[in-house]
């Protein structure tokens, strides 16, 4: 999956609440032996340098936290009226 293509399609002024959302359900996932230590150094790096809310932080946030947990991460994308991201995420697991 292109999670790079999948944020263009998300308004900029969302990425922010978008990745909080994200953050919410990556750290509430019991399922942490699922993320790749690539991906979670990328997020760390993002975090370090506060890009979490920027197009290539979103996209690892929401990698993630679908690799940790896609049905929650479908539900905050549809609590943040993002529905259409949300089908095209299912359509493609």
């Amino acid at each position: 999956m292109d999670y790079l293509k999948i944020v263009e399609m998300i308004p900029a002024e969302k990425w922010g609440p978008l990745s909080d959302q994200l953050t919410a359900v990556m750290l509430g996932s019991k399922n942490d032996e699922k993320m790749p230590s690539q991906l979670a150094n990328a997020i760390l790096l993002h975090m370090k340098n506060k890009t979490l809310g920027t197009k290539p932080g979103v996209a690892a946030m929401l990698e993630a936290a679908i690799l940790l947990d896609a049905e929650k991460t479908v539900v905050a994308l549809g609590e943040l009226q993002m529905l259409k991201i949300a089908e095209q995420i299912i359509q493609k697991m």
